[in-house]
């Protein structure tokens, strides 16, 4: 029935030469495998992988365009940073961000005042991450309530879900500008504690320009003095999940514009 060749029944990897015996199938007429070398496995997972990111990718930019992010912001670069003093430790841990991506566990939030490179080097990771294939999404805050509020109009063609679960099933999610503006007791239990509380397990970076202590109690009550978050349950969530950076640069953009007025 078969050829007197002892390597007809035999299939070899030529990646990794491994030989795995073959299954004749008489209804076929064909040879199979019960199983496949590690290569073939491998191969099989990453085109799974990258089904999956693009799945994921087509469905955040339709809820997002991409993400919520100003021109500047789009061209930030760990290039075009320009480290100053007091932003060493933020610099330093942005950089090793990416380079320890795949094993860590933690995401990073960076708080300091206005101007002095937080959500530059945070868009540099999420700038460096996208182009090694990952899933990013890059959302300023403030902007991020407004999209929230439009999704429950009736003639959206998105709704909170959608935006909900775009935010969580990210790869790595970047909020930016965390306490920017009056929080309002319907921001926090429908948009921000779901999405925090989804992405537990899953890496997020912060930045803030305020405190640990202002941050807490920006947390703790709305706009109106009502208490939303009683118990700390979100803030707890920060702490334990993210490495916690005090950038302490003086502004970049305030330097700048001292610099043009005096050309002037």
């Amino acid at each position: 029935m078969f050829a007197d060749d002892e390597y007809e029944g035999v299939y070899c990897c030529i990646k990794c030469r491994q030989q795995i015996k073959r299954t004749y199938f008489p209804p076929k007429k064909q040879w199979g495998l019960n199983r496949a070398c590690k290569c073939v496995q491998e191969e099989s997972e990453k085109a799974q992988l990258e089904s999956d990111r693009r799945h994921r990718r087509g469905q955040m930019e339709r809820v997002f365009a991409r993400s919520i992010m100003n021109e500047e912001l789009k061209r930030a670069s760990f290039e075009s940073f320009q480290p100053r003093t007091g932003t060493e430790q933020v610099h330093r841990a942005a950089l090793d961000f990416i380079d320890t991506y795949e094993t860590r566990e933690t995401g990073l939030l960076f708080y300091g005042d206005p101007g002095n490179g937080k959500s530059h080097l945070m868009a540099a990771i999420h700038h460096e991450l996208n182009r090694q294939g990952y899933v990013c999404l890059f959302l300023d805050v403030p902007q991020l309530m407004k999209l929230a509020k439009t999704a429950t109009r009736f003639d959206s063609k998105i709704n909170l879900t959608d935006v909900i679960n775009g935010a969580v099933s990210c790869d790595l999610l970047t909020l930016d500008e965390l306490g920017a503006g009056d929080l309002l007791a319907d921001e926090y239990k429908d948009v921000l504690f779901p999405i925090l509380n989804g992405r537990q397990g899953k890496k997020t970076n912060i930045t803030s320009n305020l405190d640990l202590d202002e941050l807490e109690q920006w947390l703790f009550k709305d706009k109106w003095g009502n208490v939303i978050d009683k118990k700390g349950r979100l803030f707890d969530r920060i702490l334990k999940s993210l490495d916690i950076y005090h950038n302490s640069g003086t502004s970049k953009r305030r330097e700048d514009a001292i610099k043009r007025m005096q050309q002037g």
